[in-house]
């Protein structure tokens, strides 16, 4: 019952909402119909009033009503008859009408409120309610316009019954079928909000499943449909994704640390162990911290760019791209790390002024900066390194309105990468051969390809052993 408690509580609330709406809806209904029927019964008594004011002529004898219906009735009034349509008793739709002078004198019809309406004045064309009995009734009252009998009222009458019985018949009608129409809808809230909850109940089976097993692999299957519940369906499976890449990526580290720092630990450890086995003289002890102090600073290197290259992989939003000076970057860079002088390598830039794109200033001053220092650490004594930033020719696209593409190269005349090496060299900690395995630690192109691919940028490599190595990015220009 715990689990259901959204659901039960969504339905109920959904129960009153509609319980509401539909005591609203017959409240409003029965004031429409209340008010629709009045208005069809006093046209009803309107109508049926005016049809037999005109079934009443003034005539001198007999003879001459019988010339106009043979079936009329007369009544002796004022030195003549007033000949009366023989169906002008006749009851149509509970209408009654009755003939009145205009002192109140009644000369013909039925008037069932004729005591209370007693010296009552007429009031023509006019409807107005009375009380007979528990029975209320409309009055209607209109003056006959007949030559030489002006002064003549038909007064017509109906009761409200009918309108109460339709009324009530209504309301039972609807205290039958609401109380059914109620409960379908109500059970047909409670499986509807049950569906729509149901990616809900997933996404905590698929948690616990999670928690229980610890298989981030696992992902939530919502099903076909569109809607926020499946978007937070979609939401999580992305959270799942990538806790599990920080995952995968925690353990790469965990794994890569172990493997890289053994060696110099070891080392560190040999060094001591040696050291401590006998006295040594000072010469010797300044020699093992030496030892120690180049492997620790090793490991702080490795530790340090294996913590940055951790943070591009799992935070790549603390990195934005913004409008940037290539130009000027890559000119910056070249000219401070020509003072290095490694080996004796000359570096020089030949760099195009004012290309621009869209980039992260930290980030591509360590792209650079590593492509360099490979090209120094590879490099042949005396050697050569060439920094080069240039647009591209003009493309197509670029016909069409966009900006030329550019191209960053490092090229050294150094020791060159192998054929069967070069697709390998921007994994982590790859060593070609062991003449390249004391150089680095092998995160400095993988950092390179990460921070390429952060700015949807293209690698190219060319090499030949001996003759030296080109590093290219290709960026987008803006």
């Amino acid at each position: 019952m715990r689990k259901r408690t959204i659901q039960i509580r969504t339905t109920l609330l959904y129960a009153l909402i509609l319980l509401v709406l539909v005591t609203l809806t017959v409240l409003l209904f029965r004031t429409v119909s209340i008010s629709v029927l009045q208005k069809t019964i006093r046209s009803y008594l309107v109508s049926a009033t005016n049809e037999n004011a005109d079934k009443i002529v003034r005539v001198q004898s007999r003879e001459e009503a019988d010339e106009i219906d043979p079936g009329s009735i007369l009544i002796a009034h004022d030195g003549a008859y007033l000949a009366i349509d023989d169906d002008f008793m006749d009851i149509i739709n509970d209408v009654t009408c009755s003939l009145y002078t205009e002192e109140g004198e009644m000369l013909y019809g039925e008037n069932p409120l004729a005591r209370q309406m007693e010296g009552r004045a007429f009031e023509n064309s006019h409807i107005y309610q009375l009380a007979n009995e528990g029975i209320n009734y409309y009055v209607y009252d209109r003056k006959l316009i007949i030559e030489d009998a002006e002064h003549l009222w038909i007064r017509g009458m109906v009761p409200l019954t009918e309108s109460v019985r339709q009324i009530s018949d209504i309301t039972r009608m609807l205290l039958f079928v609401l109380p059914l129409f109620f409960l379908l809808a109500l059970t047909g809230g409670y499986f509807v909000t049950g569906r729509m909850l149901h990616p809900i109940r997933t996404m905590e089976r698929t948690a616990v499943e999670i928690a229980q097993g610890s298989d981030l692999t696992r992902r939530i299957d919502a099903g076909k449909g569109e809607g926020e519940l499946h978007d937070l369906a979609g939401a999580f499976n992305g959270m799942l994704d990538e806790i599990e890449a920080s995952f995968a990526a925690e353990q790469r580290f965990t794994s890569d640390a172990s493997h890289e720092l053994r060696t110099p630990m070891s080392v560190i450890m040999a060094q001591v162990e040696l050291t401590l086995s006998k006295d040594r003289t000072d010469g010797e002890y300044r020699d093992a911290l030496r030892v120690i102090r180049r492997q620790a600073g090793r490991m702080n290197a490795l530790i340090n760019d294996m913590l940055d290259y951790t943070r591009m992989e799992q935070r790549k939003q603390n990195y934005p791209l913004t409008d940037l000076d290539l130009s000027h970057l890559v000119n910056n860079i070249a000219l401070d790390m020509a003072l290095l002088r490694e080996n004796d390598i000359t570096l020089t830039q030949d760099v195009e002024e004012d290309l621009h794109i869209n980039g992260n200033q930290v980030l591509l001053t360590r792209l650079i900066q590593n492509l360099i220092s490979n090209a120094y650490r590879y490099g042949k004594e005396n050697g050569t390194i060439v920094v080069t930033l240039k647009a591209l020719p003009h493309t197509e696209e670029t016909v069409r309105g966009k900006a030329p593409k550019i191209r960053l190269s490092v090229a050294d005349n150094g020791v060159g990468i192998s054929e069967q090496d070069l697709e390998h060299i921007f994994d982590r900690f790859y060593r070609a051969d062991s003449s390249r395995a004391t150089k680095g630690n092998g995160l400095g192109l993988s950092m390179v390809k990460k921070i390429a691919e952060l700015h949807n940028a293209t690698l190219e490599v060319t090499s030949k052993e001996g003759e030296g190595s080109t590093f290219a990015v290709i960026f987008a220009g803006i």
